[in-house]
């Protein structure tokens, strides 16, 4: 990471942040580029292969997934290179990839206060819960140290 003399803006080469294997789906990767706790904001790369289905969630945040590469979908919403999503509700969706992956650039804001950014909707009806605090562990952490966290403590 380079730093500017302006210590509030920082240069973050997402190229030399480690890709993290996402435990909560399988096949899918992660890397955390920044969070800032103080207004529970978190960006984020999120990759997933083609046919991927990830759980039902919803946001407890506004959330933004700017499409890198690939394709996806909300149900019959087509999200290609180039396209944004923007969300400001609780909705509750299911991303899916089908013969294209996708790599997506995220943003989550919760605000000041609001650390609840995502919940996903488990088969066996409970939900699990993912806090800035989850993020912030991962944020551009070697894949060695990953390895090391106990990811089930994050969360909920």
């Amino acid at each position: 990471m380079n730093r500017s003399s302006t210590s509030a803006l920082q240069r973050i080469a997402s190229f030399e942040v480690p890709w993290l294997p996402y435990a909560l789906i399988p096949n899918t990767f992660f890397r955390v580029l920044g969070v800032d706790e103080d207004t529970n904001t978190v960006v984020l790369q999120f990759k997933m292969p083609p046919g991927c289905i990830t759980p039902i969630h919803g946001h407890h945040c506004t959330a933004t997934a700017y499409t890198l590469e690939g394709e996806w979908y909300y149900g019959d919403l087509a999200f290609k290179a180039g396209d944004l999503a923007f969300e400001t509700t609780v909705e509750v969706h299911q991303p899916i990839t089908k013969d294209k992956g996708a790599t997506l650039l995220t943003t989550l804001m919760g605000g000041r206060g609001n650390d609840k950014l995502l919940e996903d909707h488990n088969p066996d009806g409970s939900t699990t819960l993912l806090r800035t605090r989850l993020f912030k562990a991962c944020e551009r952490i070697s894949l060695e140290d990953f390895h090391k966290l106990d990811f089930a403590s994050l969360l909920n």
